[in-house]
């Protein structure tokens, strides 16, 4: 598989796993950002996915906020125990990795 395939792929896996953590923190309190931040990840993963996919010219750009993002978020979501928070996180932090393999090619 490719690198960028690879980083489409995390991108997809990620914003899905956001997803789902934002629909189950619905009227659930937090002390931090979540769920708040698995909005914003999940619109700049589903866009990474699509700029990757038509070879933009900004692609290592979007790629590095996708990846300050995904870190973002990862930090807000690893901070709770719920089982879609620690999923959610797993996948920001592998999107990351492979967000700024992007930014380095």
């Amino acid at each position: 598989m490719s690198l960028k395939q690879s980083c489409i792929d995390a991108c997809l896996k990620c914003a899905t796993d956001c997803e789902f953590c934002l629909d189950a923190m619905i009227g659930k309190e937090s002390d931090n950002d979540c769920p708040h931040c698995c909005r914003e990840c999940v619109d700049i993963c589903l866009y990474t996915a699509q700029a990757l996919a038509r070879n933009s010219k900004y692609s290592s750009q979007i790629s590095q906020l996708c990846a300050d993002i995904c870190t973002w978020c990862a930090e807000q979501c690893e901070a709770h125990e719920h089982y879609h928070c620690q999923a959610c996180a797993a996948s920001c932090r592998k999107c990351a990795a492979e967000c700024k393999e992007i930014v380095t090619v």
